[in-house]
């Protein structure tokens, strides 16, 4: 068997292992030998007989997904074999666990997703391949390096011994290691401990660290691996070589490897971390390599040049690495000593020559810093910042000689080693500039920077002290804080000083200090205790801001903050009183209209007396409701209520409706969309469908000749999911509504969008409450959008609108089930006992009325006193409940009946006027069951009674609502199980003309049951069941399912 470095590929399948190996022998030719193993345990066997052949290994690499073992315990077996063998993984469905797992404890190279990328696959075996020869070149060429570096040990032992002695000083402390280590706060991210490492890596003190955070220095160049790093310990407690790079305090970027785990320290969760600078490891490792090759590697590495002088033949040997030091051409004949004298700076060529002069008379070694000055041209290999002189750049140097005599005793030569200091000296320099701009920004500083002994008293405090309290710093030294305190804060501010004399951690507090001139001042103080190389608490330093000003904003804004709640409260309870005075006597009239229309002796003219009161006051309740409409959006309370829904069918139901209205103004009425529109968005299509109607309905309303023009168009936005429902795109609709009216002066342009207010055609048509603009407008933004209008008098206007929506990747269409005319209660059920409460004679009638005429017993109450003590006698089985009366009101009433264990087992459903939704979530609180709003329809009573108390009732058979099931003509009365003969469904509106359902849906769309009954005088005798079925549907206000049988027949 060949002797070549070995790679291993392991795979169950052996397709896989001939790809990977075609791949790799072009990728790594003849020089490495491609071996390959059907699976885990053919794979330890290779690796046994290679090991015993004395093959060298270089890499491993495994599927994750294999039988018997799986790649990730391959890869630990083969560790635990060699340790220094490369593993690499291939994995297309391996979790996080288990590479992680991997690169613990089998140190995990690298993992690469099946199926791979060629490149990806080449480029990581490389770079394997070349990691390993370069750690095994390394270890090789360690045992030279040891002994090439004799000859530099006695140039840095004195450095040696600095550090060792540094390091055994701080040896029981975890702050002495190299690398960087703190310990963090897990619910705040505050740092807690710190080495110097830390500091000195980011350039920050330790008080400018202790108790911030990462973000507060802005450590982290990207938050977004910050974050990743804590789900990563989220979910592993532990993370090892986490790569990321951190921005030093002068806002130089570096690179390092954090390893972190979770602990706890006195019952709280931590987290240790320690940093590596990979930077400097590279370069480290660089120069290393560079030391392999030659001698003057290793000196360059370390800066260190070397020459000698042979005094008698008056000539110099210099090393590669000082002629770089030099910037000379190391091909050209170094100068000799009289000559070197020129490249010294000329302020240091006296201590120069003083230096050579002494190690030759004295036969002694000597030791000299002094500036050299390179060609101008040259750039010095470390870049440090470059400081120009005549002659050249400034370099500095550390140079090491001693004299060479002879066994007479001559000196017959010098040898001489240079250190480049530059970046040393430079750094030094920038230390003191550093320190001298600090002290600048001290005195400078509009806040009290201050530092006080171990007693607390003052030692140094600067300038801004005369601005802020009054005093010369000079009056200051000596005293304590709480000598300028106001006599209330001096006990708190003693507690303070003592805690941070005992050790606490930074701390900020507020309070107030006497000014020199007597007045108050309120001061914000951050504070932290001083403490020597022992641990001791020297001190204290802080700042002190003054804050009086942001005092006094803070206390005017409560005040105003709590007008403004005060002036909503009064408005909310106003507009809640309004709305119960005003749909309360519209309960009465829509509820006895519905108890008038159940009375089949009632004529013709009666029924369309009914129907005219009926419409006349939804018409009413519609104008109450967009004044509570606006009244609600301007205190905020109007929400979004979403919902999936069929766009283009909505467009489709509006166009018709409206074009009934254009028609008879001899207009024409264009909806225009392009045929790509979404079918099916999530948004309020309520909302959306209003805006519509009041935009569009307005054009049509104020133009006397030529048309109106709906144009619809649409923007797909972004990839998001919002919650459950998994979003293709966000898509904005946008709406542009042209008319051919009047148009719209610019003085009218201003009050166009005012609440009540109309422009001129408006108020000769003599319609509406002006709040139709408003309210759209409301609606757009509400909806994420904006609602503009131009306009030109004479030739017309164009309202301009988008809207926010989503497009569902599924949608589930929700068919409604349709209610049934009740005519009685199904015989076989208990007598059921129902109290209605209200004060209004008329409300108590309207519900006795009704329910007593289908079987129920009922009583009534006129306030919560009343309902009480009926409860606690007739046991009724559900209440209907008004919550608001004189005496005692529901809300009360409801809580006592409820506090009883017997009264948890009665229903007590709400009856409320109010439009707010915030005071029905009070109504539910307090202990009712359910609410329904007023005005209400019988269908909803009965529906609430059916859910709780399980009631069945018997249908009138002509007067069935169920899609599935309408009555055809015969009057008696059966239970909604009975077979119906007669199924109303949208294939039905086929034996109308087209131009008469356009008219139906527009008389249903606007609830006007006198054009629907007027509509259904056109079907001929053969479809009598047909007629009754619709009339049914008016009577019993499901003119939502006519519309809706219209739009499966438009779709048929």
């Amino acid at each position: 068997m060949s002797k070549k470095p070995v790679i291993i590929c392991v795979d169950d399948e052996p397709i896989i292992l001939e790809s990977l190996k075609i791949e790799l022998k072009k990728s790594l030719g003849e020089e490495l030998l491609l071996e390959t193993a059907e699976g885990g345990e053919d794979a330890l066997e290779l690796i046994d007989e290679l090991l015993a052949e004395g093959c060298e290994i270089v890499a491993v690499i495994s599927d994750y997904l294999m039988p018997n073992i799986r790649g990730d315990e391959l890869l630990k077996q083969i560790h635990r074999i060699s340790p220094k063998i490369i593993k690499i993984m291939l994995t297309g469905q391996a979790d996080l666990e288990a590479v992680a797992n991997t690169i613990k404890y089998a140190k995990l190279y690298r993992y690469i997703s099946k199926p791979w990328q060629s490149e990806d696959l080449k480029l990581t075996v490389k770079e394997a391949v070349n990691s390993y020869f370069m750690e095994k070149q390394l270890a090789e060429q360690n045992a030279q390096l040891q002994t090439l570096n004799q000859e530099l040990e006695t140039l840095v032992e004195e450095r040696t011994a600095q550090l060792r002695l540094s390091q055994e000083k701080f040896a029981k402390a975890f702050r002495c290691s190299p690398n960087p280590i703190t310990i963090t706060r897990v619910k705040d991210g505050h740092y807690l401990e710190i080495n110097e490492a830390f500091c000195r890596t980011i350039g920050y003190s330790a008080a400018e660290i202790l108790d911030r955070t990462a973000l507060d220095l802005n450590l982290w160049e990207s938050t977004q691996a910050r974050a990743e790093l804590f789900k990563m310990l989220d979910d592993n407690k532990i993370v090892r070589n986490y790569e990321f790079d951190w921005r030093t305090k002068s806002g130089e970027l570096r690179t390092g490897l954090l390893s972190a785990e979770i602990i706890d320290i006195h019952s709280e969760t931590c987290v240790i971390s320690v940093i590596q600078d990979i930077s400097d490891r590279k370069l480290a490792e660089e120069k290393l390599r560079a030391v392999a090759a030659s001698l003057a590697a290793a000196q360059r590495i370390a800066r260190v040049g070397n020459w000698e002088c042979d005094l008698s033949a008056n000539t110099t040997t210099w090393s590669e690495e000082l002629s770089q030091i030099f910037g000379l051409d190391s091909s050209q004949a170094p100068p000799t000593l009289t000559e070197f004298l020129k490249y010294v700076h000329p302020d240091d060529r006296p201590k120069w020559q003083i230096a050579i002069d002494a190690a030759i008379a004295s036969r002694q070694s000597y030791s000299l810093e002094y500036r050299i000055l390179r060609p101008e041209l040259i750039i010095a290999a470390d870049n440090c910042p470059s400081q120009t002189s005549e002659g050249g750049f400034i370099r500095y140097i550390e140079s090491r000689g001693e004299a060479i005599v002879n066994q007479q005793g001559q000196v017959t030569k010098l040898f001489t080693t240079l250190m480049d200091i530059t970046p040393r000296k430079l750094a030094e320099i920038a230390l003191a500039e550093s320190e001298e701009k600090y002290r600048h920004l001290v005195e400078t500083s509009q806040d009290i920077i201050w530092s006080c002994d171990a007693e607390g008293h003052l030692t140094f405090v600067n300038q801004a002290v005369k601005q802020i309290y009054g005093y010369d710093p000079e009056e200051m030294l000596g005293c304590s804080f709480g000598d300028f305190l106001a006599p209330a804060q001096i006990d708190r501010n003693r507690e303070l000083q003592q805690r941070l004399l005992t050790g606490d951690d930074v701390f900020q507090y507020e309070s107030i200090v006497l000014g020199k001139d007597g007045r108050q001042i309120d001061v914000n103080t951050k504070a932290i205790a001083r403490l020597d190389a022992a641990g001791n608490i020297t001190g204290t330093t802080g700042t002190a801001s003054d804050i009086t000003e942001r005092k006094q904003a803070e206390i005017a804004l409560q005040k105003a903050k709590e007008e403004a709640d005060r002036a909503n409260k009064a408005k909310s309870e106003f507009l809640s009183n309004m709305s119960h005075e005003l749909r309360t006597p519209l309960n009465a009239i829509l509820g006895f209209c519905q108890l008038l229309t159940r009375d089949t002796a009632l004529g013709t003219d009666e029924q369309q007396y009914l129907g005219i009161i009926s419409r006349s006051g939804e018409h009413l309740l519609d104008l109450i409701n967009n004044i509570l409409q606006m009244s609600k959006i301007e205190v905020g309370l109007v929400t979004l209520n979403n919902s999936t829904f069929d766009l283009q069918k909505m467009l489709k139901n509006t166009e018709q409706m409206l074009k009934l209205q254009a028609e008879k103004k001899g207009l024409q009425l264009i909806f225009d969309f392009p045929p790509d529109l979404p079918q099916y968005v999530e948004t309020d299509e309520s909302k959306l469908r209003q805006i519509l109607i009041n935009v569009v309905g307005n054009a049509i309303k104020f133009t006397a000749e030529g048309g109106v023009n709906l144009r619809i168009k649409y923007e797909l936005l972004s990839n998001k999911n919002y919650g459950e429902i998994p979003l293709v795109d966000n898509c904005c609709l946008l709406f542009e509504v042209e008319d051919t009216g009047p148009g719209i002066t610019s003085q009218e342009m201003d009050n166009l969008f005012k609440p009540f207010a109309q422009t001129e055609s408006g108020r000769k048509a003599q319609e509406g409450t002006g709040l139709g603009l408003p309210i759209s407008q409301q609606f757009v933004q509400l909806m994420g959008g904006k609602m503009t209008v131009t306009s030109r008098v004479g030739c017309g206007s164009i309202f301009k609108f988008d809207v926010r929506v989503s497009i569902p990747s599924a949608v589930e269409i929700q068919v409604a089930q349709t209610a049934r005319r009740v005519v009685g209660i199904e015989p076989g059920q208990p007598e059921y006992r129902i109290l209605a409460v209200d004060d209004r004679l008329e409300s108590r009638l309207l519900l006795m009325r009704m329910l007593s005429s289908l079987g129920f017993a009922v009583r009534d109450a006129e306030n919560g006193v009343q309902a009480v003590e009926i409860w606690s006698s007739w046991e009724p089985h559900l209440i209907w409940m008004d919550m608001r009366m004189p005496v005692m009101d529901g809300y009360e009433a409801t809580k006592r009946i409820k506090a009883h264990l017997k009264g948890q087992a009665t229903v007590i459903i709400a009856l409320t006027a109010s439009a707010f939704d915030e005071e029905r979530s009070v109504i539910l609180s307090a202990g009712c069951d359910d609410f329904v709003a007023k005005p209400f329809r019988e269908q909803v009573i009965l529906e609430k009674m059916a859910k709780y108390l399980g009631v069945r009732y018997v249908y009138d058979r002509e007067a069935s609502l169920s899609s599935d099931a309408v009555a055809s003509g015969d009057v008696s009365a059966h239970t909604g199980t009975a077979p119906l003969p007669f199924t109303l469904n949208a294939s039905l509106f086929g034996s109308m003309p087209a131009e008469w359902v356009d008219e139906l849906y527009a008389a249903a769309d606007a609830v006007d049951n006198e054009r629907i009954f007027g509509l259904l005088l056109s079907i001929p005798p053969i479809n009598a069941s047909f007629r009754s079925a619709i009339a049914d549907l008016a009577n019993n206000f499901r003119c939502d399912r006519i519309i809706d049988l219209i739009d499966e027949f438009r779709n048929l």
